[in-house]
Order: C-alpha cells, then structure tokens, then sequence
C-alpha cells in the first residue's frame, strides 16, 4: 500500500487535498503516502545495544513512548502511521516504515512499484487482495502473513475484499546494500501456518523470526523477530529479544506495562506533545492502544497486563538486525 517512487524526494501525503483517481467501478485509488528515495540514503538515528558475555538476561528499556498514534487525516482511511515520516518516528534501522491498516472496502490501491525493499503484510480483521506484475495473486485473512522480497522491483496492487474493513500491518524492511536487486519472491501464509505458542496466560503468535523453539515459516533476508503478543489480564510475560537487534513494540489493545523505563523518556517524547505518553517509574512502562515504543538495549522485553484491565492486553514486538548502522557493544 506504499508506493516507492524512485525519483522523488520524501514527501509525507502526497494525495492531500487532491481529489482520488477512481477506479472502473468507481471504487478509490490511494496514491502511496509515503515515496522513498531510489537510493534508500537514508539517516537512521543511533540506537546502542548491548551484546551481554554471560548467560544472563538484561531487560529492555523503552528510549521513548508515543502518545497513542491517532488515524491520518484526509486519507478516507482509519489507518495509524507508525513508523515514517510524520509519526514522529522517521525509521528505526532496519525498518523504514510501518501502517497500522485500517482501511474501508471501497478504497483500492492501483498498481505500484517497490525496489529494495522487503514487506510483511499481517492481517487482524477482514481480507486484502494482493496481485503483481510477478503473476502472483492471493488474499491476507486475519492471522495470515505475506511476504514480498522486492529486490530489484516489481509492481502490485492491493484491495480490500470480502465487503467489509480490512486491518492489518504493513512493515517496510530495508534490504543491504548486496540484497537491494536480488530476484524478487512473494510468500503467503494461511493463518493456521503461522506457529503459536501458550503459556500461562500467554499467547505469542510468531509471524517472523523465532520463538520459544517454534520458528515461523517466513523466510526474510534481514534477520528479523515479529511477534503478536497476547498477555491476559493480570499475567505477565519475558519475551526473549536479540541483543544486537533493533526495534519497536506497539500496542493493539488493552492496558498494562512494557519495557523498564529510560532516564531519557519522557512525557511527548517523539513530538507527541501529550501528558499521557509518559514513563513511570516502576514495574514498566504504562501503555494502552495505539502507543509505539523504542526499545533499548537489552535482550528481553518484559509485560504485565493490568489485573483490572477488560481485555488482554496485545501488542507487537518487531526488532531486526540493523543494516546502516551497525549496533555498539
């Protein structure tokens, strides 16, 4: 659903205010909401990890929280920009962009390119449809993944099917300088394909990377973890997390505390400019729907579910291998 424009400089919307191209039966086409650069030169901000000696564990602490991410304006779409320009987070290396979708049946995105890049789709409500120049075609459901290693470039479209709102993730991967014009592939996941782990009030679905010895079958060049993480009220859950990977938690729903707080996090942090993103001091860091948070150093990303809470609280873990800058020990 991002279209990669291969000349034109970082423009956050670039449909805003402009009327949207109609398809042929009369459905709306959105332009992409966020053009790369060709050359993907990209200025990722310095973020330290630290590769522990011993067997033991270092828990992660959270650099800085969000405010809860509200939908983007003038789009006709409910749709939360994560990670990209405007969200207040332009990239975490290795990732350059991430949507929250939630996008109406009648809304359609045309054909577009992507190079050098690597895209995981994730479904939570409804279906989208994917078709490419590639002849590959196929539907993302709920729980189910896709995975489109670009490469060199090729050109898709997506709509929702099924009469009913799609929503889901779409995250962008930044692929090495040597990966950027290997052949593209295209990977589909059913959902009962994607590997699940309980304990204790715990559910973990593993849509990429690996997980208490289950390992998802998405195969990704860039080494990456992409976990969706259920906790139930009043359970608490350590979620192993590499130590040299960089990355990112969001939460779906629910209320609880993630991460141990950073003496540099504070309230607005990342241009939220709200008192409700704020660290506490404590067991975690207090978090509820829709907020994003930077991880730190560290190799495990502890969570607690608040006990009062009416649902479980579930947000994704997403950390990768950096591929611009490298991590300091």
């Amino acid at each position: 659903m991002w279209h990669l424009n291969q000349d034109a400089p970082f423009t956050p919307w670039p449909w805003s205010g402009s009327p949207l191209p109609q398809g042929s039966d009369g459905s709306q086409g959105l332009p992409s909401p966020h053009p790369l650069p060709g050359n993907h030169r990209v200025r990722f901000a310095q973020m330290t990890t630290i590769a522990s000696a011993s067997n033991s564990t270092t828990a992660r602490a959270i650099t800085a929280v969000s405010a809860p991410l509200r939908p983007m304006s003038g789009t006709g779409m409910n749709s939360r920009l994560v990670i990209g320009q405007g969200s207040g987070v332009d990239h975490v290396d290795p990732f350059i962009a991430m949507m929250h979708d939630d996008v109406p049946p009648h809304v359609m995105f045309p054909t577009h390119p992507h190079r050098g890049v690597e895209i995981i789709t994730y479904g939570i409500g409804g279906a989208l449809y994917h078709e490419d120049t590639l002849g590959n075609a196929g539907t993302v459901v709920a729980g189910g993944v896709e995975r489109n290693l670009f490469g060199r470039g090729f050109s898709h479209s997506e709509q929702p099917v099924g009469g009913v709102p799609y929503r889901g993730f779409q995250l962008f991967i930044l692929l090495s300088a040597e990966d950027r014009n290997i052949d593209p592939t295209f990977q589909l996941l059913p959902p009962d394909a994607v590997p699940e782990v309980t304990a204790d009030g715990v559910l973990v679905r593993v849509v990429a990377g690996e997980y208490a010895g289950k390992a998802s079958p998405i195969v990704l060049r860039n080494p990456t973890q992409y976990l969706d993480v259920h906790v139930v009220p009043g359970h608490s859950v350590s979620v192993p997390v590499p130590a040299g990977y960089q990355g990112l938690a969001y939460v779906i729903s629910g209320m609880g505390r993630i991460g141990t707080p950073h003496q540099h996090a504070h309230p607005g942090q990342e241009g939220a400019g709200s008192s409700e993103a704020r660290a506490h001091l404590g067991d975690g860091v207090e978090v509820g729907a829709h907020q994003r948070l930077i991880l730190g150093p560290g190799d495990c990303l502890n969570a607690t579910a608040h006990a009062q809470s009416h649902e479980p609280l579930r947000f994704l873990v997403i950390a990768g291998r950096p591929v611009v800058g490298e991590p300091q020990a």
